[in-house]
């Protein structure tokens, strides 16, 4: 698995042993930074359920100013340090946190501009979510991303509004601003269908890291 864009375009990523992650596709994180552009510069950015740390990395190869990174799982923890170690040059700017969502953001202080979310498809992560905004992690002008798959979109709180939702192949993404920032995002209309984009992905497995 490789970076897809930015300074470190190319570089490997090191995905955790065995099956209990499910890395993002490359096609599908270009996706993912395409609709964020310009907002990634600079941006404090929280990546929940981060097996690998493939999207924390990304933002951080695209300008990103800081990334923490979440995941209870060993192999996945083990694998950020080593792709950090390798990938990110100010030890300053990153942050690995090896315990659940939920515990994670209930220590975390400060806000993010991007939030990443890939939970296991099994579960979800209304409960995460939903601390998110009760903590006021989520920063003003903030937005929270959101992977899943395309059948099943996500509970999200009545504190989230949907700007824009996307599938891709199997995998879908939503992108959620907080309820009064939606005047400055172009939003999706609820009754609306995801926007499909055709992109060769593989097959991906229903399991994840198990959170506790």
């Amino acid at each position: 698995m490789r970076l897809s864009g930015g300074r470190q375009s190319g570089w490997r990523v090191v995905a955790p042993k065995g099956h209990r992650t499910r890395p993002t596709g490359g096609k599908v994180r270009e996706a993912v930074f395409a609709i964020l552009g310009r907002r990634v510069q600079g941006a404090r950015v929280l990546d929940l359920f981060a097996g690998s740390g493939a999207l924390g990395f990304e933002a951080m190869s695209r300008g990103a100013g800081s990334v923490v990174f979440v995941d209870n799982d060993a192999a996945a923890v083990m694998a950020i340090r080593r792709n950090a170690v390798r990938l990110l040059e100010d030890p300053g700017r990153w942050r690995i946190m090896p315990m659940s969502a939920a515990r994670a953001l209930r220590t975390l202080r400060g806000v993010f501009d991007i939030v990443f979310a890939d939970p296991p498809y099994a579960r979800g992560a209304a409960e995460e979510i939903t601390l998110l905004m009760q903590r006021g992690l989520l920063a003003p002008g903030g937005i929270v991303v959101y992977e899943h798959p395309r059948d099943a979109g996500p509970a999200l709180p009545a504190s989230l509004q949907v700007v824009k939702r996307s599938a891709y192949g199997d995998t879908a993404l939503t992108f959620a601003v907080p309820a009064t920032d939606r005047s400055s995002h172009k939003a999706t209309p609820e009754n609306d269908k995801p926007e499909t984009v055709r992109v060769k992905t593989a097959r991906r497995r229903p399991g994840g890291v198990v959170q506790s």
